[in-house]
């Protein structure tokens, strides 16, 4: 399993392709849910029921959703409920098409960040497809912010291949020079609890956007926060500590 960890603070340059990304201008927080949370409503349900929560925004995750992919569409429900879109967030399987729609949500409804969920680790064409063109799609829209979602942590058949391709934040930070979608359920709990947590300074300025959710002890992840086992309280109060 590769190491997850790394040094931000280190001065030698990148050996790969690109610089870090700059670090993210610190703003006060919002609070906002992302569409994949939501099994079989249509959107216009999603987007009225966080509004009747009181979230800030929606991440909208155009491969749940048919459409999510009409861009008039999802700008008038944006508009109805007067709730801002605030991410947009593409499959593990994405390729030109998709990166291309969600830079024309983008453009549309004034997101400025695009999440892209972590290819398996045999699916090369998404995978190569990211490491072909990132840098190109980077330089053409400096406005957004190109992210990837740190993938589950987890092995094959007890081989040392990770279940995903990105499984290496130093790589998304300083490899792919990608800013971080920080999904907190897909850490072991050990790990984020420790090692992690040890280095959450060094990886906030990165970090984009944080999915906060849970997991229990057997693993299986993304509940509701208190469902399950992870230290929720102590990653907050961490984040916090650290100006996030």
């Amino acid at each position: 399993m590769s190491d997850i960890f790394f040094d931000m603070e280190e001065t030698s340059k990148p050996t790969e392709k690109t610089d870090a990304p700059e670090e993210k201008e610190r703003k006060k927080p919002t609070f906002i849910i992302s569409s994949d949370s939501f099994s079989n409503c249509g959107l216009d349900l999603v987007f009225e029921l966080t509004k009747n929560a009181g979230f800030d925004g929606i991440d909208l995750a155009i491969w749940k959703n048919f459409d999510a992919w009409n861009v008039d569409y999802v700008k008038k429900l944006s508009e109805k409920h007067d709730l801002p879109i605030k991410v947009i967030q593409v499959s593990d399987n994405v390729n030109q098409k998709e990166l291309n729609k969600a830079l024309d949500l983008c453009e549309a409804t004034g997101a400025d960040t695009i999440t892209i969920n972590a290819p398996t680790y045999f699916n090369m064409k998404s995978y190569n497809f990211l490491a072909d063109n990132l840098e190109a799609y980077k330089k053409d829209n400096k406005q957004i912010h190109f992210s990837i979602i740190n993938p589950e942590d987890s092995n094959l058949f007890a081989l040392p291949i990770p279940k995903h391709r990105f499984s290496n934040i130093v790589e998304i930070i300083k490899k792919y020079g990608c800013y971080l979608g920080l999904d907190i359920a897909n850490f072991d709990s050990d790990v984020l609890e420790n090692d992690f947590m040890r280095k959450l300074g060094n990886v906030l300025p990165y970090v984009s956007v944080i999915y906060f959710s849970d997991k229990n002890r057997v693993g299986n992840g993304h509940l509701l926060p208190g469902e399950g086992t992870l230290k929720l309280e102590s990653f907050l109060k961490k984040t916090k500590q650290n100006g996030y």
